[in-house]
């Protein structure tokens, strides 16, 4: 049979269950508080230095107290850390963080419970010396505008400073082999050379060797077209003014001058786009005659102005066929750049110009060059041209072909000194090479140096 407790005996049976169930409740008595991470000592890095702009590596750190998640902190930011034992770690240090010379504190860190961060080590990254190999432009013209200056080299870092005649210029890092630097109206406002050099600062560093930057005189702004092609009504216009002298815009990238009609207007349906110094569009009005004025880019602008006459013809017919001693048959045409296709099938288009004998002329043709939608990796014109330049007898006295085989079958007659020819009447005959002729076989056609 059962027998119940006695009274005191329920007390002491009813306590020691409130203890049990209180001692579960804490995990039971036998748990410890987890052990705290000890403060690391940082004894030694290896290695200790490195050249500005050399590739990621690993660093070995040397000590004492590390742990497993023990982390190796670069001028105090974590990096990715390999444990080793207690005594040594390893470390990824990037590119980025040896980009430019200067110095880094690498510690240890330990996480919580206890742990701490150690004294730090000190990492050296060491400027290499720097090469300047070349400068774009390489010259300017006495009295122009401030300008980008790029110079080419090797090991340029973000700290690398270019110097004009010894004085430092704002100077951007672009990569390890180009910084650009911005040159001051009042750096060539006068003739004469300067020198150019780029300096890496300490840690080790140094200065490169100079290059020279030619300031040339500037040269009266004149107006080379001296005469515009004919148009028909309803035909498409594309004719590029020419001009030399003057002070040219280095930082543009289309014409070197700016253009303006200053009396006068053009045949309706035309334009002349001031920053390229072309005439476009479709001609709807009667002949014109009009000023076109000519602006450079010097401090304070030189000018020229011309008069010039578009004349509009009833029809143009074709200008395919050289007649000696006569432009019937051509396009007549002076310094400057006309844009034409080759069309129809078999198309030959022959211009005419007055030259002079002993004077020398760039002929060029522009087809696989264009760039007409905006992208320069794009082909927009598929003429493969051949150029010929004839006397007035029409007989030929030189030609061009591909100035790269296959590569750039455009074609050039550069620096070409004119024989003597009767009249000083010239012609240049452009058709391309496999007889071919369609509307988008475009090509623009470029001539300086004539009369």
């Amino acid at each position: 049979m059962n027998i119940a407790p006695t009274q005191p005996a329920r007390i002491r049976l009813a306590l020691a269950t409130a203890l049990a169930l209180t001692l579960a409740a804490c995990g039971g008595g036998g748990s410890t508080a987890p052990t705290p991470n000890p403060v690391p000592t940082l004894n030694s890095i290896s290695p200790s230095s490195a050249t500005a702009g050399a590739a990621g590596f690993s660093i070995t750190v040397n000590g004492s107290n590390f742990v497993s998640n023990s982390v190796v902190r670069w001028r105090g930011e974590n990096r990715v850390t390999t444990f080793v034992s207690s005594t040594q770690l390893t470390a990824a240090i990037t590119p980025t963080d040896i980009s430019d010379g200067g110095t880094a504190q690498v510690t240890v860190f330990n996480p919580a419970p206890g742990g701490g961060t150690s004294t730090g080590q000190t990492f050296t990254v060491n400027n290499p010396a720097p090469t300047l190999t070349s400068l774009s432009p390489s010259s300017a013209v006495a009295t122009g505008q401030d300008f980008t200056l790029h110079a080419m080299g090797s090991s340029f870092v973000p700290s690398s400073v270019l110097r004009w005649n010894g004085s430092d210029r704002a100077t951007s890092f672009v990569n390890s082999i180009e910084v650009t630097a911005t040159i001051l109206a009042s750096d060539i406002a006068t003739t004469g050379t300067a020198q150019v050099s780029v300096f890496n600062p300490t840690p080790d560093g140094g200065l490169s060797a100079g290059r020279t930057f030619t300031i040339t005189a500037t040269a009266p702004l004149v107006i080379n077209t001296s005469r515009l092609p004919a148009s028909a009504g309803g035909k498409s216009y594309n004719f590029g003014l020419s001009a030399s002298g003057g002070v040219p815009n280095p930082n543009d990238t289309g014409s070197p001058y700016d253009w303006t009609v200053s009396s006068g207007s053009l045949s309706a349906g035309l334009m002349l786009e001031s920053g390229t110094g072309r005439i476009l569009g479709t001609v709807s009005g009667p002949t014109s005659t009009f000023t076109v004025r000519v602006s450079d880019f010097a401090t304070t602008p030189n000018t020229a102005t011309r008069s010039l006459t578009l004349q509009v013809l009833p029809s143009l017919g074709r200008n395919d066929f050289c007649t000696s001693g006569s432009t019937a048959g051509t396009t007549q045409i002076s310094n400057g750049t006309i844009r034409a296709s080759l069309s129809p099938y078999g198309d030959v288009d022959v211009y005419s110009f007055q030259g002079t004998a002993g004077h020398q002329v760039t002929i060029e043709t522009f087809a696989q060059r264009l760039d007409l939608d905006g992208n320069s990796a794009t082909r927009d014109s598929q003429a493969d041209t051949i150029l010929e330049l004839l006397d007035g007898s029409c007989s030929q006295i030189t030609f061009s072909d591909d100035i790269i085989m296959v590569d750039m079958q455009d074609s050039l007659i550069q620096n070409f000194t004119l024989p003597s020819s009767p009249g000083g009447l010239y012609f240049i005959r452009v058709r391309d090479f496999r007889g071919d002729g369609r509307p988008d076989l475009l090509y623009d056609l470029s001539l300086t140096g004539a009369d």
